[in-house]
């Protein structure tokens, strides 16, 4: 069985992530392909909500207590054919602080689930455990609104995601000094990725080859929701031409997700808005995107490119 891990992640709240999980997860399973959401936001669950289903156990929590033995026994059915969800936990104290041994036992069943598709609702910022289930995914998706604080929270969230597989990379090949030299480059300067890669595979092409690797291989997309004119459409652009040219983040633009009131009238009336609005243009972008994920061998075979640096 195929399988894919989809994350959908985020710099800021607000943004809409559970309203693109939830409505991707509908999307594949009206493909009759099996589909699990996976409430992992550890601060505020809500994606149960968003089927208009209530809260109820099992959940996350009882998966991750050993009240039930698996994932799989925590993840129940929905009103709709093909869909299961893992609801997040009520316990909420417990679960935003989940230590690295739960955390690698959920990755682990994570990918032991028998489903083709797995898809994470990631709670927002860049807290270790957060970083670690985006880069987890792939696909890896990034939710973004077309506001100055969005666009900047986002900026911060893919940063963080590189310091994070870099610093992963480092602590494996017992390079820890190079860790903290490219930390004090950045803190000193937001564009000194380029300029660290840049040196290093000079100094050492060996590590600096491993590590641009490393970095080239996290490929996530991009996705602007609740824009209201073509000018809100083109940010997204923007965004991942910066995420390319000063992360070195081969970024892919899935397109924009428009405004529109009726999801807020279907949320108030526990009702899917993609299922209720099926002809709206946020429920067509959303197909759109979904289709393209879905089917794309870009996703299915990762080849690293050419180890070499971009000219700027």
């Amino acid at each position: 069985m195929d399988k894919r891990i989809w994350a959908i992640g985020g710099g800021k709240g607000g943004t809409g992530k559970s309203f693109v999980a939830a409505s991707l997860g509908l999307h594949l399973a009206s493909l009759d392909r099996d589909v699990v959401l996976v409430d992992a936001d550890f601060g505020a669950p809500n994606l149960h909500t968003l089927l208009g289903m209530r809260a109820a156990h099992p959940d996350l929590g009882d998966f991750l207590t050993g009240a039930v033995p698996s994932l799989e026994e925590a993840a129940v059915g929905t009103p709709y054919a093909g869909l299961r969800i893992v609801r997040g936990s009520e316990n909420i104290l417990f679960i935003a602080n989940l230590n690295h041994y739960r955390k690698l036992r959920l990755l682990r069943h994570l990918r032991q689930l028998p489903t083709q598709n797995v898809i994470l609702d990631l709670g927002t910022g860049s807290s270790f455990n957060t970083l670690d289930f985006f880069l987890s995914a792939n696909p890896g998706v990034v939710v973004a609104t077309p506001e100055p604080t969005a666009i900047e929270n986002t900026y911060l969230f893919l940063k963080s995601c590189i310091m994070r597989v870099l610093k992963l990379y480092m602590d494996h090949y017992k390079i820890r000094d190079l860790h903290q030299r490219m930390l004090d480059q950045i803190e000193k300067n937001s564009q000194s990725l380029y300029g660290f890669f840049k040196s290093l595979m000079e100094s050492d092409r060996s590590y600096g080859t491993i590590l641009y690797r490393a970095l080239r291989g996290f490929r996530p997309c991009l996705v602007m929701n609740k824009t209201r004119d073509e000018r809100d459409v083109l940010l997204g652009r923007s965004v991942a031409d910066v995420a390319r040219k000063y992360l070195l983040i081969d970024m892919k633009y899935l397109g924009a997700i428009p405004y529109d009131e009726a999801v807020h009238d279907s949320l108030r009336g526990f009702r899917p808005f993609y299922l209720e609005h099926k002809d709206s243009a946020a429920a067509r972008a959303v197909r759109q995107m979904s289709e393209e994920l879905a089917y794309s061998i870009e996703f299915t075979l990762r080849t690293p490119p050419e180890i070499r640096l971009p000219d700027r």
